[in-house]
C-alpha cells in the first residue's frame, strides 16, 4: 500500500536499484532511448506490485503508462487512489 503520492525521485530509485535502469531524468522516454524493452518491462510491473501494493491488469499495459518515470509514477498515483476509494471504512 502506497502513503502519499508516488514521487518520480521513487520511481527514478526503484528502476535504478530492481531493474537497473539508469534514468538520467524523470521525463526521460524509457522506450525510445532503448532502456526499457519487454522483459525489463516485466521485471518493472512486478516491482511496482511489490513495492507500492497495487496491480496492473493486463489491459493498463500500454507502453504511454511506461513510457517515462512520470508517467510511471502517474500509473501508480492512479492505482494507489483507486485502491482507497475501494477500502470501506
Amino acid at each position: 500500500m502506497v502513503y502519499g503520492p508516488v514521487l518520480n525521485d521513487q520511481i527514478i530509485h526503484l528502476l535504478s536499484e530492481r531493474v537497473h535502469i539508469e534514468v538520467p531524468s524523470a521525463d526521460t522516454d524509457l522506450m525510445e532511448s532503448g532502456l526499457l524493452d519487454s522483459l525489463t518491462l516485466v521485471e518493472l510491473m512486478s516491482s511496482l506490485e511489490e513495492q507500492f501494493g497495487i496491480h496492473i491488469s493486463i489491459d493498463e499495459i500500454e507502453f504511454d503508462n511506461f513510457r517515462s518515470a512520470s508517467r510511471i509514477a502517474e500509473l501508480v498515483n492512479r492505482h494507489s487512489r483507486q485502491q482507497e476509494m475501494a477500502v470501506p471504512y
